[in-house]
């Protein structure tokens, strides 16, 4: 809530700038500067949600493992109860975990929590005293997810079983198959014991652009599993970057390290992002140059169809490269103003494009 208060004073200057310059931005440095601290001020707020988001799963990780060295082995009325309570699809298994009054399950994301296994029905003893650990620890899932309530918070232990809060049904549950092979997995920093990110993903599932945030969970040199949190991005860039586009003709972006297209405030370009991921299934659109597409090899990488923003991407990244600490970069081209800023957690790129006098 303080940062959009911040952002609504400072955009209101930025409107009292723009009535007395008359559009000429160059020429009135106290344009420029607010300019120039509002682009840093959306760069802290991704890294501010960023570094909230990985500091929550590893209290999570530091709960779970917790807890873990409290939980007895499950009695054999236990047992016998969620040997009452499973349905499989070939080896994914899931156990009830909604209330008795729900006749079938939950719908997607509902706000229940999903158990599952990845090792078909020869249950063991610990995994029934993994499920009663899951009961436990539930209610530290529910609340990550309610704080930070972009997509999924979970829990994979290293034996494949999962945790998952909201409800995902076990038809969608099975692309989870092999757990601990996934990507939400592998990319928890397992050498350092921190907190590891994806590179930002297309979920199929319908939420967009996506990156998740994973912290391995260690009881001393042993490795219980990975505490993961999901972010929509969509939801992210837009929260961010429409406090930037004050100008009708103004456009801005966000854009991985690599050029991966994050987000975008243009309509037309928000179209040509969704309808190339899609068709591919992944997320491949870049902002960046055939050619330096080329020289980085980028597995799939597709170049977006207006080399306009190509250019101006490919300036920022040059740029920010010879230049390591400006806090921001600023220059011209094709007639457009642009300002750009990197995160720190990420190292992406938030790029604000105002034309000048017409493209």
């Amino acid at each position: 809530m303080m940062f959009c208060s911040v952002l609504k004073k400072i955009a209101l200057t930025l409107l009292s700038f723009a009535m007395l310059s008359s559009g000429v931005f160059a020429k009135d440095t106290e344009y420029a500067s607010t300019l120039d601290a509002l682009i840093r001020l959306s760069a802290d707020r991704i890294d501010t949600v960023f570094g909230d988001v990985a500091a929550s799963t590893r209290a999570l990780a530091e709960e779970y493992v917790t807890l873990s060295r409290t939980v007895p082995p499950a009695t054999p009325k236990e047992q016998e109860t969620w040997l009452e309570r499973y349905a499989s699809i070939g080896k994914t298994v899931g156990f009830k975990t909604w209330p008795g009054e729900l006749q079938s399950p939950p719908a997607f994301q509902a706000p229940q929590v999903a158990f599952y296994t990845y090792n078909g029905t020869d249950f063991t003893a610990e995994t029934f005293r993994q499920l009663n650990l899951f009961e436990k620890v539930t209610p530290l899932f529910r609340a990550a997810y309610r704080t930070f309530d972009f997509s999924w918070s979970y829990f994979t232990t290293a034996d494949n079983a999962m945790l998952i809060y909201p409800y995902l049904p076990i038809n969608e549950a099975v692309n989870n198959q092999t757990p601990t092979e996934q990507v939400y997995y592998t990319s928890a920093d397992f050498k350092n014991r921190r907190a590891g990110w994806t590179l930002p993903y297309l979920d199929l599932v319908g939420a967009g652009m996506m990156i998740t945030v994973s912290y391995p969970a260690y009881d001393g040199d042993t490795l219980l599993g990975v505490v993961s949190h999901d972010i929509t991005l969509k939801q992210l860039s837009e929260s961010v970057l429409s406090h930037l586009v004050l100008e009708d003709d103004a456009i801005a972006y966000i854009v991985s390290a690599s050029g991966l297209v994050v987000g975008v405030t243009d309509a037309k370009l928000a179209q040509e992002l969704d309808t190339v991921n899609r068709k591919a299934k992944e997320a491949i659109l870049h902002y960046r140059t055939t050619d330096a597409l080329q020289q980085l090899g980028v597995v799939k990488a597709v170049a977006s169809a207006n080399p306009w923003i190509n250019d101006i991407t490919e300036q920022v990244i040059i740029q920010a490269n010879s230049d390591p600490q400006a806090a921001v970069i600023s220059f011209e081209r094709d007639n457009r103003r642009v300002l750009a800023t990197t995160t720190k957690l990420t190292g992406w790129y938030v790029v604000l494009v105002i034309p000048q006098g017409g493209k």
